[in-house]
């Protein structure tokens, strides 16, 4: 079989340690599988992300090249603009209207003119590597950040270049961005939507991670799409960590980061009374990561006020404790946006693959209680008596000692590896 190259650009990439670096690794990681050489175009990660602000610290000036087995990786330095530096120099509060200002003008002028975008390097760092190797064809470009498709819209123009569209999230046709960020952002949709049509316009596909996301997509760019999940990487979940004992309470565990437009309270309302109905009851519930921003961990104390012995909120742990977590936990929690029927955070995916029982409370009536149903994994409910009732059943289960975790070996679970929907993305790379 004929090896062909792909080049694929990914703002974020390892060691980037956030969760939109995981996404393009696995296609990386698996693509020579299936007959591709990826060539990775992102930039330098110096320093693990604890905070937004790690992200803006300029890295070394120099451009880094790996070879691995699977792939090789050019890293481009970022060096920052004004915003960044005051904002690393001087932290959150000060001159924040001033920074506010200067995001402004970055994402008003960054779609008329490459000087603006703080990250352009990787634009004329890939221009560098299609002339240099013209028998590079294909190209990916995942979002975001999405004036990264502007670079598939000049590629496509300059080199001929097929090129896939991939949104991790979406641009301007977000239901909730106006929600959690603003009218200001409204209005920033609104001036980028011509753009977004114009730029993923020259594209041949739109890849994205779920239905109705690109359906929204495809309704103002005309293109064709796939639906490529996160997955989960099931070498993260080896038989020697399976081994791991289970906690000795009932333990629910929620991964990560939490919005304002999920509504836990109707979990904690019911975990509340399942704790008033059973006094003695050995139940704890974990979040993990949740101290990470101060806004949620309150907004959990407050609803949780009283019952601080059966709940903790914690700093951001390594990842390979996150998933010990996971692998001990009894009930791995998730809430849904509901009424926003495509919005699917990567951890429903990770849940899955840990084998742990999944709850999701409340759902969506769309893309997360499928995925929930096609894998088997779980259970869904949305009033504070069904969630009651899910908690009386496992509850009683763990009592008897009969606890038991999915099958990750079974067809359900294994259509959800990050393996086979990489798989999916080179059939689709066959086809242009």
């Amino acid at each position: 079989m004929s090896m062909q190259k792909l080049l694929i650009i990914s703002y974020f990439f390892p060691p980037c340690n956030l969760t939109a670096a995981q996404r393009t690794f696995s296609w990386a990681n698996y693509l020579k599988e299936f007959g591709y050489n990826p060539i990775v175009l992102t930039r330098r990660w110096d320093h693990p992300v604890k905070s937004l602000k790690d992200t803006c610290i300029p890295t070394l000036p120099e451009e880094e090249y790996q070879q691995h087995q699977a792939y090789e990786v050019h890293y481009v330095p970022y060096l920052g603009n004004l915003r960044d530096r005051i904002y690393t120099k001087y932290g959150e509060q000060k001159y924040s209207s001033f920074r506010r200002i200067l995001s402004s003008v970055e994402i008003f002028f960054q779609n008329y003119a490459n000087t603006f975008i703080p990250f352009n390097n990787i634009y004329q760092k890939a221009r560098e590597i299609l002339k240099k190797d013209p028998s590079i064809r294909k190209v990916a470009i995942s979002g975001n950040p999405f004036i990264q498709f502007k670079f598939g819209y000049l590629l496509q123009k300059e080199f001929g270049v097929k090129w896939i569209a991939d949104y991790r999230d979406a641009w301007t046709t977000s239901e909730i961005n106006q929600m959690s960020k603003g009218k200001w952002y409204g209005w920033v949709e609104k001036h980028d939507r011509p753009f977004e049509k114009k730029w993923v316009g020259s594209a041949s596909y739109i890849t994205s991670v779920s239905s109705p996301l690109a359906e929204g997509i495809h309704a103002i760019t005309s293109r064709p799409f796939e639906i490529l999940y996160n997955g989960f990487e099931a070498t993260d979940f080896s038989i020697d960590k399976k081994e791991l004992k289970p906690y000795d309470r009932f333990t629910i565990t929620y991964v990560g980061t939490l919005y304002e437009g999920q509504n836990i309270g109707i979990f904690c309302d019911a975990y509340k009374e399942f704790i008033r109905q059973h006094p003695n009851v050995k139940i704890f519930l974990k979040f993990p990561g949740l101290a990470f921003d101060k806004v949620q961990s309150d907004r959990v104390k407050g609803l949780l006020k009283g019952f601080e012995k059966y709940f903790e909120c914690t700093e951001r742990i390594p990842r390979d404790e996150v998933i010990e977590t996971e692998l001990r936990s009894h009930v791995l929690l998730h809430v849904a946006w509901k009424g926003f029927k495509g919005i699917v955070a990567s951890k429903i995916y990770e849940y899955i693959g840990s084998s742990a029982p999944i709850l999701v409370a409340p759902g969506d009536e769309g893309e997360i209680d499928r995925i929930i149903d096609q894998s088997g994994c779980g259970e869904v409910a949305y009033t504070k008596d069904e969630i009651i009732n899910y908690l009386e059943k496992m509850y009683k289960l763990f009592e008897r000692g009969e606890f038991t975790k999915n099958d990750v070996n079974s067809k359900n679970i294994q259509q959800f590896s990050r393996k086979n929907q990489v798989a999916k993305l080179a059939a689709l790379l066959d086809t242009l």
